[in-house]
């Protein structure tokens, strides 16, 4: 779907069935920062699951690809996952050190992007550094465009580590109007792995020019119901090498 700063080809896979005509989409992005492989785990475990329950496993399966077509971004920082090879660093940000050491993808969406200087950082030595401006790096570029083509109906957007569940608002401490709707979903949604859920503010911290304030605000498409996972709670890079972890938060997800 594009290319990144290092010109590292940026995929997407699509997944639905064969059933009915016009099926909204829904997105499932993860490694958006470099060192969360975790979320990674999660969304190729999701997929693998859809494929292998479709056919009379779990009618849940059938449900959800006879109904809607998912995309999966399941890299979305090609080039810093590569830098952090094989050994598993933690640099987070892009490969962008025209001003740093990178850029965080995460503070890069436009809006509300620098909103202030706790949500996200000025200096291009911090981990939020948010770029020069809205969308200057290609990784945001790449992801906002195929948001704007596709217009999904909700995204979730997969990150570690901390055992949460987010939504927005994350730059400001005020609700959306939908609140009381991210409630009764959230409440659902973790039943079974007990995750805390809330706003970002809530939750963990304010952050601005963030992908899940971008995809709910309308500013650039339709408004997107996005959520963001918080994967696990075995630290960044924590469970990739420990097969029965990698399970276990694909299970708990």
């Amino acid at each position: 779907i594009g290319q990144s700063y290092q010109s590292r080809d940026i995929y997407a896979i699509e997944m639905t069935s064969a059933v009915g005509g016009y099926k909204p989409p829904i997105i499932f992005s993860s490694l958006i920062h470099a060192r969360e492989p975790g979320g990674n785990s999660v969304l190729i475990d999701f997929a693998n699951w859809l494929v292998d329950n479709y056919d009379g496993g779990d009618t849940r399966a059938a449900y959800i690809l006879d109904n809607s077509t998912l995309y999966f971004i399941p890299i979305g920082n090609p080039d810093g996952y590569e830098y952090n090879m094989p050994g598993g660093g933690y640099h987070r940000k892009n490969m962008n050190f025209t001003l740093g050491d990178g850029v965080d993808l995460n503070r890069n969406w436009g809006y509300m992007w620098g909103y202030d200087d706790y949500g996200s950082s000025p200096n291009p030595g911090d981990e939020t550094y948010r770029g020069t401006a809205p969308f200057s790096e290609p990784e945001t570029q790449v992801q906002r465009d195929f948001i704007i083509a596709l217009e999904p109906i909700a995204a979730m957007s997969y990150h570690t580590y901390g055992g949460y569940l987010l939504y927005p608002w994350g730059y400001d401490d005020i609700y959306t109007p939908d609140d009381a709707l991210f409630d009764s979903w959230a409440i659902q949604m973790t039943a079974g792995n007990g995750y805390s859920y809330g706003t970002a503010w809530e939750v963990l911290y304010n952050s601005n020019g963030d992908q899940l304030d971008w995809s709910y605000s309308g500013q650039d498409a339709p408004k997107v119901y996005c959520m963001t996972p918080e994967v696990g709670d075995n630290g960044f890079w924590g469970s990739q090498n420990d097969t029965t972890e990698i399970e276990r938060i694909c299970d708990e997800c």
